[in-house]
């Protein structure tokens, strides 16, 4: 009788020791992660959050405590269940509140993070901007300056090349190195700052610009696009006809194409383009790393200015598709 009787005991005793070994370990855990989340509060620049997180740790440490006490004294239960009981309602109430700062620092890092895109975005745009005024008025200073020099040198020599026939094959040919000075200086002049696109949009800006292209055997360009007659602020007229001028350019040094195809789209909201040649490609991975190489720094830096995306995809011997986006609202 007394070996049945002592037997549940000893039982009881062997079943309770793991349990306290556990709760004692569980108490060491949570005193220690809650002295370590003390002492990065200064870290935090004493942020409520944070402070209310470390209470939290603290309090989960104090209930640890009181389900220790519950194993150790059974007279105890009623009175360290309760506690237990309302200590895990703090836990819980200071988590949720913790919560809610933690949200409201993650809104305002979202509105920094917004903030700086558009400071970003403002700067590139002065930066594109001062560069397109700089090419501007260096346009206007060959035009109206060199310009009226060498049409006065055209006709002085037009003159004497009457008035003196025995030199009259040298003034002919210097005429003729006039001219095609003349026609340089204006191409010059307006890749710098072409009037079409000022005066008349994108599209006839990019028509002229491919037009003068078109006497080359390879590559064919086709360009679709449904803009029309549509205008867009300077600033995506510029950016978007000097990144498919790089583009073509591009192609045209280093891909040995013989097709380039250009779609330049446009909705209620966006404003896309796709651009594809058949060329030779390259290595994409190299090119991500080093995007100067082929000019793309400046493609993207472009785009980013707009707050646009930009997406390259290239393999070598599959050609090169870039796509574009720019957001007009």
């Amino acid at each position: 009788m007394k070996m049945d009787l002592i037997l549940p005991e000893i039982l009881q005793i062997s079943n309770e020791a793991p349990i306290k070994i556990a709760l004692i370990l569980s108490v060491i855990l949570q005193f220690s992660a809650a002295i370590i989340a003390m002492t990065l509060i200064k870290r935090t620049r004493n942020n409520i959050a944070w402070w209310l997180i470390s209470l939290g740790f603290m309090l989960m440490a104090i209930r640890r405590v009181f389900e220790v006490l519950q194993v150790y004294d059974s007279e105890l239960v009623f009175l360290t269940g309760l506690l237990s009981s309302w200590t895990g309602v703090l836990i819980s109430a200071t988590m949720l509140i913790s919560l809610i700062f933690i949200r409201r620092i993650f809104n305002i890092q979202k509105q920094i993070d917004d903030m700086r895109k558009h400071n970003e975005s403002r700067v590139l745009s002065a930066i594109l901007r001062t560069e397109e005024n700089e090419r501007q008025n260096f346009s206007k200073e060959l035009h109206d300056g060199l310009g009226p020099l060498l049409s006065s040198v055209k006709m002085a020599i037009s003159t004497s090349r009457y008035s003196n026939k025995k030199n009259q094959d040298v003034l002919e040919n210097a005429e003729k190195l006039i001219d095609e000075s003349i026609v340089t200086l204006k191409n010059i002049s307006n890749n710098l700052s072409p009037h079409i696109l000022v005066n008349f949009g994108l599209l006839k800006a990019l028509k002229s610009f491919i037009g003068k292209l078109q006497n080359l055997e390879e590559p064919k360009i086709t360009l679709n696009s449904n803009i029309g007659n549509q205008r867009f602020t300077y600033n995506v007229e510029v950016v978007l006809y000097r990144v498919i001028c790089e583009l073509i350019n591009n192609t045209l040094k280093h891909a040995r194409a013989k097709n380039i195809n250009i779609d330049l789209f446009v909705n209620e909201r966006y404003l896309t383009l796709e651009y594809v040649d058949n060329g030779i490609g390259f290595d994409e991975d190299k090119i991500r790393e080093n995007l100067s190489g082929l000019g793309y720094s400046n493609i993207q830096s472009r785009i980013k200015s707009l707050n646009g995306t930009y997406d390259i995809f290239a393999k070598p011997g599959e050609g090169v598709r870039v796509n574009a986006q720019i957001n007009l609202l």
